[in-house]
């Protein structure tokens, strides 16, 4: 069935193992953390993934300790792993969360560490967390970011269980040189603003059909943009650490990214989640 919208040609490029995650964690109330096969290629066909593309990414996954195969009665099908609940629940933190920018009066949290390399998949694994919690590196091993973010960064670190290496600080940039400079070493600003302006012109034109009176009225089309346009905005919470206004580049258009995502949101979640219901029924419950 062809969607009354058209979708951004770059949607093609959406991870299959980022959409079903996406599934898993979204609609998490509906499938309660497992979900057929037939079911789960049922959702991801109607997001353009093919059958055979979504049962290799499935195999990775589980390789991955993400999902587990798990038999309910006679039906086969996978449940979301104590890894994966820690995902979704990060994701409804932060997904949809405010991102107002941080004051600057307000300091910054650097964190040093040092693990050795006995341990290197530790260090391999803390580095991409700081990374995801949008912090940035001053040099190997020295990473920064607005101090509101200690608290997060502590809960990680604690939970990966690598408080022997690492030492966190709250600071206040004193000088000698400009912050704007320091800012920009330790984030490519630009990469992150492209990324951004991308956003905008690949869903503003979705957004504009969607409004229309009849523009989506079946809950299978809103499924399909709404989980489409989830996958490639989840990404901007964790990779934007919210730096003071007056820091950020001229034509920043990170606030305006996130109201159209919230308002894809507002217009088509509830239509989203009416066809996760109707498609995988009582086969989710336990």
């Amino acid at each position: 069935m062809r969607l009354r919208v058209d979708l951004p040609q770059d949607v093609a490029k959406n991870s299959t193992q980022l959409l079903i995650l996406a599934v898993y964690g979204h609609y998490s109330r509906l499938v309660r953390g497992w979900s057929s096969v037939a079911d789960l290629i049922t959702l991801m066909e109607r997001l353009g993934v093919p059958a055979q593309a979504t049962r290799s990414a499935v195999t990775r996954m589980t390789r991955r300790d993400l999902l587990a195969p798990q038999r309910r009665g006679t039906v086969r099908g996978y449940a979301a792993t104590s890894k994966a609940q820690l995902i979704f629940e990060e994701g409804d933190e932060v997904v949809y969360a405010p991102l107002k920018p941080a004051r600057l009066e307000d300091g910054w949290v650097i964190v040093s560490f040092s693990v050795p390399e006995a341990e290197r998949e530790k260090r391999y694994t803390l580095r991409k967390r700081l990374v995801w919690l949008g912090m940035g590196q001053l040099e190997s091993g020295l990473w920064i970011a607005p101090a509101r973010v200690l608290p997060t960064v502590l809960k990680w670190v604690r939970r990966l269980g690598l408080e022997q290496y690492v030492d966190a600080f709250t600071a206040h940039h004193e000088g000698l040189g400009d912050t704007t400079a320091l800012v920009r070493r330790a984030w490519n600003l630009e990469e992150l603003a492209a990324s951004y302006d991308n956003y905008l012109r690949s869903w503003s034109p979705v957004l504009t059909s969607v409004r229309e009176p009849d523009g989506i009225s079946e809950p299978g089309d809103a499924f399909a943009v709404y989980t489409l346009a989830l996958e490639q905005w989840m990404r901007f919470p964790y990779l934007d650490p919210g730096l003071p206004a007056q820091l950020l580049p001229t034509g920043w258009h990170g606030e305006a990214a996130q109201e159209l995502a919230h308002e894809l949101r507002e217009l088509l979640e509830t239509m989203a989640f009416e066809y996760v219901a109707s498609t995988v029924g009582d086969s989710a419950e336990p």
